[in-house]
């Protein structure tokens, strides 16, 4: 057999070393520039525990069962009309709330959708209500989910050979 470092013919057993993460069959004058494994050593295994754990879960619930309520689809046209019934401009709104008039801006236009804390001091300043009850029926689409397949949405084109 011979050093796999210098090839010189090794008399007798090599020596097994790691050599920069490889493990190398060297003679004794090569075995110095890597680390000796001389024993074999296990490898460490987690203790499994002897009882066993019982895992109950919980039935998974639609997202849509938590959600009550849900912003009405005109609420930039109510919001404008509410504030102007009051006689304040956006501006003397905004510091009403202590919001940005360009925040407002974007509300009433339909570009951003009010969060939860804007919604609340929107409908406190102007007396309206933002939020409407909405059946789950209504949420899940009206059965639009069951039975759908991709075939039914998506658009096929063909390649024109």
């Amino acid at each position: 057999m011979q050093c796999e470092i210098c090839g010189v013919d090794i008399k007798g057993a090599p020596i097994r070393a790691t050599v920069e993460g490889t493990v190398l069959d060297l003679c004794s004058k090569c075995a110095r520039y890597g680390k000796v494994s001389d024993k074999w050593t296990p490898v460490s295994r987690k203790i499994m525990p002897n009882e066993k754990m019982i895992v109950t879960r919980k039935p998974r619930r639609d997202a849509f069962d938590k959600l009550e309520d849900e912003i009405m689809s005109d609420y930039a046209g109510i919001i404008r009309r509410a504030r102007e019934s009051h006689g304040l401009t956006i501006e003397e709104l905004a510091s009403k709330i202590m919001e940005k008039s360009t925040l407002l801006r974007k509300i009433e236009r339909e570009e951003l959708m009010p969060e939860d804390t804007i919604r609340k001091k929107l409908e406190t300043a102007l007396n309206i209500k933002l939020m409407e009850r909405v059946s789950s029926q209504d949420q899940r689409g009206g059965g639009f989910i069951r039975g759908t397949t991709l075939g039914d949405v998506a658009i096929i084109k063909k390649k024109a050979k």
